[in-house]
């Protein structure tokens, strides 16, 4: 046994040697300007020339890094970057390495910062082609400072894609990213956090992979959660068919194709989705709510070109029971009528159609046991709506406020009911009407915010005269 215990060790050492040396060769080889050039290359083929990396080192227990990595518009470098990274990690296969090829395994981009902000409305080009897109950017996180800023080199396009690819990439993973999506005016139009994306890099440059996003905002209204899907990115071609969250406790679902500068296409589809939620999500009072929403939407055009913009959806309530939008609620206030305070809906649904940069509501119905609104009108991109409705009433409440409504009432197609017609207008956030104008025959004004508070106001206190002195006898 002894006699074997010597070249046990002896062959033990030898390998620990070879290890020792190999990673001392490694060491250096990845350390070496030559190899850190090529790793930037791959970055610049990846996200573009304007790629800045500050700096670059390898340790044998934590790989190959890179930090401080930002992409700049390519249009104007003065604007904050477009995407931002704290740090990247690569892990390389040792074989392949060996025999002269670089080959990694994978790319770990970590905490990745996307913000985008659509260009303001420009006139559309000649010819009817559609218009270019030009994307900008909101402010950015800084970059990380220190260390050794390597800007990657523009070369010309015939003589980069004249060599052959230098590193081979097989797996890109994203962790814990964000991404922000501005408007033209640069308010928050949807916002991503928490995002993990992992993706494997076939032949030819395609990929395919999967993707999770823990929290999304769209504007200030909606919050879907628990968002997860698949990906694949073939010919230029973006597609996401599978695509499922979770929104105001409800299900979600829908796809996605996307050609960059070219077209898009999306579809989504809500289920039991909870208007209580939906309320307080909201910021809109949730007191008496209940019941589920039920939704349908399918949309395509030109990406950054809202005037291309085509579609359709729907909308249906289910056993619902919710307060109204300020203006008609304040209305059942002034006047008594308990079912414009709190709706409990036998009928709510709405279908919508999307073209030339508006939404037009084709339909909307809501109907109660004594009453029914229904409407019409488009509603544009920035809010502003001009909307034409009818409040119908039936004989038991219109007895009910006898000698409050006008004589201006019409018979309607539904049997039982007579209906005044009046408008919605100004914005979504604060809608305007003439209904009560027309309910009571006075010219009160449409704003019903203002009339409420002028109804109601505290008059000021009046200033005391100041008292006058007894003449003296």
């Amino acid at each position: 046994m002894v006699k074997f215990a010597k070249p046990i060790l002896i062959g033990a050492g030898a390998l620990l040697l070879c290890y020792a040396l190999a990673v001392l060769g490694l060491n250096i080889y990845l350390q070496s300007k030559d190899l850190q050039l090529r790793i930037c290359e791959a970055a610049s083929a990846a996200a573009g020339p304007a790629v800045t990396i500050q700096n670059i080192h390898y340790t044998p227990w934590s790989g190959f890094s890179v930090s401080g990595i930002s992409t700049r518009q390519v249009a104007d470098p003065s604007l904050p970057p477009l995407f931002v990274s704290p740090s990247m990690n690569f892990r390389f296969a040792l074989l392949p390495l060996l025999q002269g090829r670089l080959v990694v395994q994978e790319v770990v981009v970590h905490q990745p910062a996307i913000l985008l902000r659509s260009p303001a409305p420009q006139t559309a080009p000649p010819d009817g082609a559609p218009p270019a897109v030009a994307v900008g950017v909101a402010p950015a996180p800084a970059v990380p400072s220190g260390g050794v800023e390597i800007a990657i080199p523009v070369e010309p396009a015939d003589s980069v894609a004249s060599r052959p690819a230098k590193v081979e990439i097989r797996r890109v993973s994203l962790r814990g990213g964000s991404a922000g999506f501005y408007d033209s005016k640069g308010a928050l139009a949807l916002q991503l956090e928490d995002c993990d994306v992992m993706a494997d890099i076939l032949p030819g440059g395609n990929l395919t992979g999967t993707f999770s996003i823990t929290q999304a905002a769209v504007g200030r209204a909606a919050f879907p959660h628990t968002i997860k899907g698949s990906f694949t990115w073939q010919g230029g071609k973006l597609t996401i068919p599978d695509l499922a969250g979770v929104w105001a406790g409800g299900r979600l679902t829908g796809t996605f194709v996307l050609i960059p500068r070219t077209q898009f296409s999306a579809t989504l589809a809500a289920e039991d989705v909870l208007i209580k939620k939906l309320a307080q999500d909201a910021g809109v009072s949730a007191d008496g709510a209940r019941g589920s929403l039920f939704g349908a939407a399918a949309m395509e055009g030109v990406p950054g070109a809202p005037a291309s913009f085509r579609g359709e959806a729907s909308v249906h309530l289910a056993e619902a029971r919710f307060q109204p939008v300020d203006f008609i609620r304040q209305i059942g206030e002034l006047m008594s009528i308990q079912e414009l305070q709190m709706l409990e809906l036998k009928t709510a649904e709405a279908r919508f159609a999307i073209c030339d940069e508006k939404v037009s509501v084709d339909s909307l119905v809501l109907e109660s046991e004594n009453l029914v609104v229904d409407g019409s009108g488009p509603i544009q991109f920035d809010g502003k709506m001009k909307l034409r409705a009818r409040l119908h009433l039936n004989e038991k409440l219109r007895n009910d406020l006898r000698g409050l409504l006008s004589d201006k009432f019409e018979e309607s197609p539904r049997e039982g009911f007579r209906f005044v017609p009046f408008a919605v207008t100004g914005g979504v956030s604060r809608p305007r009407t003439d209904l009560l104008d027309k309910l009571t025959g006075f010219r009160i004004g449409q704003d019903v915010g203002g009339l409420i508070k002028n109804l109601f106001r505290v008059p000021a206190p009046q200033k005391k005269k100041p008292e006058t002195s007894k003449e003296a006898n």
